[in-house]
């Protein structure tokens, strides 16, 4: 019986053993998976990065850095190995950045994605995949303002340039020149203001007399207009009477040629009637002047000593 009772016990040893085995072993398989190995290889600086500083994606630490060397090929760059979690979501447009944590905390190095492709990273034990550095905020503003030092420097050297001991010397003398130019300048001012307060009545007065001249010519036309009146229809009767003469050109009659030599003299008639009031547009209104009387007809004057007519 006690031999019976030493297997029943070693039995229940060896069945607990074993249960408490497979614990241990599904516990160890099932805890986090292991990491994936990038590498960074860059030119810049990397101050403030150490091994086991946090490797951030999106604010969220997702590995560390295991290693910083030199590249053996090429001394002047540096090589950054780290891990990170397997579920990270690291693709060929992902980028790094170096970022300060926090004010007064180390560098940490921040992954980011950039434009491009979505494909998933492909990286190995034996050969890491490489992610490219980017310069952080910091960087960059540290290098614009080496720039902005540089042109700084630039301008200040010209203007040492500019201001040298000629130049100031010439900047002064064209400084004394403006000052006496000002000066004229108020002087002719000063003098010139009587004249400009004169100037409102004088143009006051331009204006009135260019409307008095406006006037005249308003009367000068109407007077011309008036004048052209009788010209007009003595115009008028010529233009009918060589109508007449056209027409009658026309027609075939034994007498043609008188009546053609009559309105010839007519039309030259009419011709000596328009030279005569185009001269003189009045004797159309008062009628032709009246020649003076001669020897012998009433008011009649002679030419003798006592000026006394005959009649």
């Amino acid at each position: 019986m006690e031999n019976r009772a030493h297997a029943i016990v070693a039995a229940c040893f060896l069945i607990v053993f074993a249960v408490a085995a497979a614990l241990i072993f599904y516990w160890l398989t099932a805890g986090p998976s292991e990491p994936l190995p990038y590498r960074i290889v860059t030119s810049q600086s990397v101050a403030g990065l150490a091994p086991q500083s946090s490797v951030e994606f999106k604010g969220i630490e997702v590995g560390h850095v295991q290693r910083i060397r030199f590249d053996p090929k090429d001394r002047s760059r540096v090589i950054v190995d780290f891990d990170v979690q397997r579920d990270t979501y690291i693709t060929r447009a992902t980028y790094a950045e170096l970022s300060m944590h926090g004010l007064t905390g180390g560098e940490t190095l921040e992954l980011k994605l950039g434009k491009g492709s979505r494909e998933l990273l492909a990286t190995s034990d034996g050969n890491p995949a490489q992610i490219p550095l980017r310069k952080g905020l910091l960087a960059q503003l540290e290098d614009s303002a080496k720039q902005s030092m540089q042109d700084l420097q630039a301008v200040l050297d010209s203007a040492k340039k500019v201001l040298d001991e000629g130049n100031r010397e010439h900047i002064s003398a064209s400084i004394r020149q403006i000052d006496a130019a000002t000066a004229k300048l108020v002087q002719i001012e000063t003098e010139l203001m009587p004249a400009m307060k004169q100037m409102p009545a004088l143009v006051q007065s331009a204006r009135k007399s260019l409307d008095q001249s406006h006037a005249l010519l308003a009367n000068a036309n109407r007077i011309a207009e008036e004048a052209r009146g009788p010209v007009k229809k003595a115009g008028e009767v010529e233009d009918t009477v060589q109508h007449l003469g056209r027409k009658l050109d026309r027609q075939t009659a034994p007498d043609i040629e008188a009546l053609s030599q009559s309105l010839l003299r007519t039309s030259r008639s009419l011709d000596d009637l328009i030279r005569e009031l185009k001269a003189k547009p009045q004797s159309l209104i008062f009628g032709p002047a009246q020649p003076p009387p001669g020897p012998g007809e009433p008011g009649f004057k002679g030419n003798d000593e006592h000026g006394d007519g005959h009649e």
